[in-house]
């Protein structure tokens, strides 16, 4: 049963300001609202926005903490606050699960500045579902799964315990993070900071894409082009690689490699058939296979 806002704890402050006109004599409005859900433990949260930024941290136990800063853009003081009461927000709890989204109300051809931030505290086991447009996507500390989707944004998630994250026209950095990790971004650097116990899929374009940490047993990918890629690994991990690049350089310091021209293949212990499988391809870009010090 979807529990309504009168329920919840919600304080609101609302602030209409003007910004400065820019090239184009926009006008901005904004109104930010604040509010508190109670949820319980293991919580899903869904937020949703558009032509804005969505910032996760971890704060209280029971405690959902919301901060959305909405915007309405025109070409007057009037048009601009006008177009802010089109930006609507909807919170809402049904059992474990919490949504935040912010819409609007009309089928607009031109979404000028109209938008809003979204900025959330939650307890430190939430599993979080993030998806907005134009802006970047921040989790930090949050230790259950994330969904991530922006598009000309970056994303950064840290501490998540499996993430599944697509962008575009930006940078994906995921750190500290285990599980499956199935990560995709174009024209942006894709890195991998720490990973623990990882099962990894990992596509970019026109971007270098990094790994660094350790992985469980299974099928692992990493696919850019016109980039560098670099993988660093603990010098006694145990995995076969098939790594291929194109006009560029090959190395690696597990001596047990074979290190060809434009490839990098073998196992690097004496079994034979390893656990762990790597998938390694760039193109004009080097390729690079090392051990963590």
């Amino acid at each position: 049963m979807k529990t309504p806002l009168s329920l919840l704890t919600a304080l609101l402050a609302l602030s209409l300001a003007s910004a400065g006109c820019n090239m184009t004599g926009t006008v901005v409005a904004n109104e930010v609202v604040e509010e508190s859900v109670e949820v319980e433990n293991g919580s899903r949260i869904l937020v949703e926005t558009f032509n804005g930024r969505i910032s996760v941290i971890t704060g209280g136990e029971t405690t959902i903490e919301a901060r959305v800063v909405k915007r309405g853009s025109g070409r007057s003081q009037g048009e601009a606050e006008r177009d802010l009461s089109r930006v609507e927000l909807t919170i809402f709890r049904e059992g474990t699960r919490v949504t935040v989204a912010v819409r609007r109300t009309d089928d607009a051809l031109s979404l000028g500045n109209s938008g809003a931030d979204v900025e959330l505290s939650v307890p430190l086991d939430s599993s979080l579902e993030l998806r907005t447009s134009n802006g970047r996507i921040e989790s930090a500390n949050v230790t259950g799964s994330v969904i991530a989707r922006s598009s000309n944004g970056g994303v950064t998630i840290r501490d998540a315990t499996g993430v599944d994250a697509e962008t575009s026209n930006g940078p994906l950095t995921v750190a500290e993070s285990s599980g499956r990790l199935d990560l995709r971004t174009s024209n942006g650097a894709l890195d991998i900071v720490s990973a623990e116990n990882a099962v990894v899929r990992a596509e970019t374009s026109n971007g270098s894409l990094g790994f660094s940490g350790t992985l469980d047993p299974g099928d692992h990918l990493f696919r850019t082009s016109n980039a560098s890629l670099a993988l660093m690994l603990p010098a006694d991990a145990e995995f076969s690689i098939d790594g291929q690049t194109s006009n560029a350089s090959v190395s690696s310091n597990f001596s047990e490699l074979t290190v060809g021209d434009d490839s990098l293949a073998g196992t690097s212990t004496d079994d034979d058939h390893p656990d762990v499988r790597i998938r390694a391809e760039t193109s004009n870009g080097n390729l690079t296979v090392a051990s963590q010090p």
